[in-house]
C-alpha cells in the first residue's frame, strides 16, 4: 500500500468517526415516570412542541423536528421552575427525551 493510499484510506475512517447528532423527528412514544415525574411531562411535550421545527427536511419527509439547539433550549425549561421543583421538570425533560430516542438505544441481553 503506498503512502497515498493509505492517506486515502486514514482520511476516510476519520470522516466516519466525524458523526454528530443533529435531531429527530418526534413521534407518538410510551414515557414512563415516577408520578411526581409525570405531573410534569404534559408541560414537556407541550414545550417540546413548541420548540420543534415543523418540515424541518421539507414536505417528502414531514413532521416535527427537535433539533440539537431545540433540545438544548429544553433542556433548561427546569430554569424556570422553582427550585424544590427544577429537578423533577430535569427529570421530565430527560425521560421524555429517552422515551423518544428509544430506537436509539441498544438493550443488553
Amino acid at each position: 500500500m503506498s503512502s497515498r493510499d493509505f492517506s486515502l484510506e486514514y482520511e476516510t475512517r476519520n470522516s466516519q468517526l466525524d458523526t454528530v447528532f443533529a435531531g429527530f423527528a418526534l413521534c407518538d412514544c410510551l414515557v414512563q415516570a415516577d408520578p411526581q415525574t409525570e405531573k410534569y411531562l404534559r408541560r414537556v411535550i407541550r414545550t417540546a412542541l413548541e420548540l420543534a421545527v415543523y418540515n424541518r427536511f421539507g414536505a417528502d419527509v414531514g413532521g416535527f423536528w427537535l433539533m440539537t439547539p431545540q433540545i438544548a433550549q429544553l433542556r433548561k425549561l427546569p430554569e424556570y421552575y422553582s427550585p424544590a421543583e427544577a429537578p423533577l421538570v430535569a427529570n421530565a425533560v430527560e425521560v421524555y427525551l429517552r422515551a423518544q430516542l428509544q430506537e436509539f438505544y441498544v438493550e443488553k441481553d
